[in-house]
């Protein structure tokens, strides 16, 4: 009986162990260490006096995947057909809970905060009559 404990506490604490060195390799995938891929899944746009439209990426001809490169400092964007856009940026930082990026583009500024622990994406960008906000995930290449 002993024995039988001894076993089933030993491959708890396996487990355990297992689990925990999984999430922390997760969380460290979204450090500015590992260049990642993002999907766009839901877009909202904002024109000054005008609503809101909601819709998915190529609703607003925006790219549905982007590649944030963390060695370029540049975010890649494939669009349907031959078009491309790199946007790079200059700042990027850890807080807590998410890893935040910065930067401008065609007069908007822009931001993107990823989830350390779970990936998920959100970026807004903002102009002078104009905003989005894009929701979706990422994971590491």
């Amino acid at each position: 009986m002993k024995t039988t404990q001894k076993r089933l506490n030993t491959v708890a604490l396996l487990c355990l162990m297992l689990c925990v060195s999984a999430a922390a390799n997760a969380a460290s995938k979204f450090d500015g260490s590992t260049n990642l891929l993002c999907a766009a899944f839901d877009l909202t746009a904002c024109v000054d006096g005008v609503t809101c439209a909601k819709g998915e990426a190529r609703t607003f001809d925006m790219p549905e995947f982007l590649t944030v490169n963390f060695k370029k400092k540049s975010i890649h964007a494939d669009y349907d057909g031959d078009k491309t856009a790199d946007s790079p940026f200059k700042n990027f930082e850890l807080t807590d809970n998410q890893l935040i990026i910065q930067g401008v583009e065609n007069d908007h500024g822009w931001t993107m905060a990823i989830s350390k622990k779970s990936g998920r994406m959100s970026v807004s960008a903002v102009g002078e009559e104009v905003s989005f906000t894009m929701f979706g995930a990422c994971k590491a290449l």
